[in-house]
């Protein structure tokens, strides 16, 4: 049988912000982007693979670094022998003035324009499409009534995207599962979403988004990586690699009980002592419980307290106060008027953004009444 054996990669978005960190560790991350577009390389030419496909969004945006753009053309002229074929995505569309058309790309780095286009690899029988984005936004379809030409070839495209139902709007290429069917392709290879989806198939064609290699926030929990195997007619063999070099956590640690920011530290320290990566990773740490009146928690001093046992943490406050509802609305005063009001209004709160909302202010008016510290 003939195959091909591919990886598939995407949204990288070199030199984003990385917002929420403080400089020293935006400036890490971003250099932690480079060493893993390096362990990519590194990894197509350790399993010989044909192709590499990159379906959009390599840059963030046009504020990308020399060094960054160096790094990347270096290490993609260490693989000559190995086909590189690229989409602009919404982040970095093709244009006259794009980092695609002002620089030199190695001569084994195909980038698609605005337009359908593929090429023709007679010597692995295959035929690879693509298209890319010509600006941020496109919320027509770019691959309305394409399919294949040649169907005795392995077909593969390279695309940035967003798959919708028929009847869903969106800005980013709207692609549809009849769409994918019609196309003939055996493989259609996905950016945009920043999250492996799994290997799926319609008809005969098989897709995937391969998700980011590495995360970029607390939006984008868990381990990352790249799409790695083999691509033939009527035949897939992909696999989800990871490859991350920090992952994003978020926990939830009940601090019910805890009296002091010592008790809460070791609450913390004890349920994240399983992970001998948290020196490695980032965490959003998000308290909750119910805790006694007085005890007004400041994330900055949780964050203190913690922060040299973590790479980066944030700390979240979302406890509750421990409140006897019976005794403070038997009270004769502002502060029974004041509880027995809020409960009313909670137990009739007609969603959980509501019921939030209302469990914020009863906590800010009782410390307003009991004249504590209101942060």
């Amino acid at each position: 049988m003939e195959k091909i054996k591919v990886i598939h990669c995407g949204d990288m978005h070199f030199d984003t912000a990385f917002y929420g960190l403080t400089r020293d560790k935006s400036e890490q991350r971003k250099e932690d982007l480079r060493e893993n577009f390096g362990r990519i390389i590194d990894i197509a030419k350790q399993e010989k693979v044909d192709l590499i496909l990159i379906s959009g969004d390599l840059f963030d945006n046009l504020s990308t670094m020399k060094t960054t753009i160096d790094f990347i053309i270096k290490k993609l002229q260490e693989i000559p022998h190995i086909k590189v074929f690229i989409a602009p995505g919404n982040h970095d569309p093709y244009f006259n003035k794009s980092y695609y058309t002002m620089l030199k790309w190695p001569e084994n780095v195909h980038i698609f324009k605005d337009e359908i286009n593929h090429v023709l690899l007679p010597e692995l029988n295959t035929c690879v499409y693509g298209i890319g984005f010509g600006n941020q936004h496109e919320p027509e379809s770019l691959i309305e009534g394409f399919s294949i030409d040649r169907p005795e070839l392995i077909n593969i495209m390279v695309l940035h995207g967003d798959v919708v139902s028929s009847s869903q709007l969106t800005e980013y290429n709207p692609i549809t599962i009849k769409q994918i069917e019609n196309s003939g392709l055996d493989y259609l290879a996905l950016g945009h979403k920043h999250a492996f989806t799994k290997i799926n198939k319609n008809a005969n064609t098989s897709w995937a988004y391969c998700g980011t290699p590495e995360g970029k926030g607390f939006d984008e929990l868990g381990p990352k990586g790249i799409i790695i195997g083999e691509i033939g007619k009527d035949y897939i063999n992909l696999k989800f690699r990871e490859i991350s070099k920090r992952i994003y956590y978020e926990i939830d640690v009940d601090i019910r009980g805890c009296l002091t920011y010592e008790d809460i530290k070791q609450i913390i320290t004890k349920m994240t002592a399983l992970d001998k990566q948290r020196q490695n990773n980032l965490y959003k740490i998000i308290l909750i419980g119910e805790i006694e009146q007085g005890f007004n928690i400041s994330t900055l001093i949780v964050e203190e307290k913690i922060k040299d046992e973590f790479y980066f943490v944030k700390v979240i406050d979302n406890t509750e106060l421990k409140i006897n509802f019976e005794v403070l609305a038997k009270e004769y005063s502002l502060l029974g008027i004041f509880t027995n009001n809020m409960r009313s209004l909670l137990e009739n709160c007609s969603d959980d953004n509501e019921k939030k909302l209302y469990e914020d202010a009863l906590k800010m008016g009782l410390q307003v009444l009991k004249n504590e510290e209101v942060k």
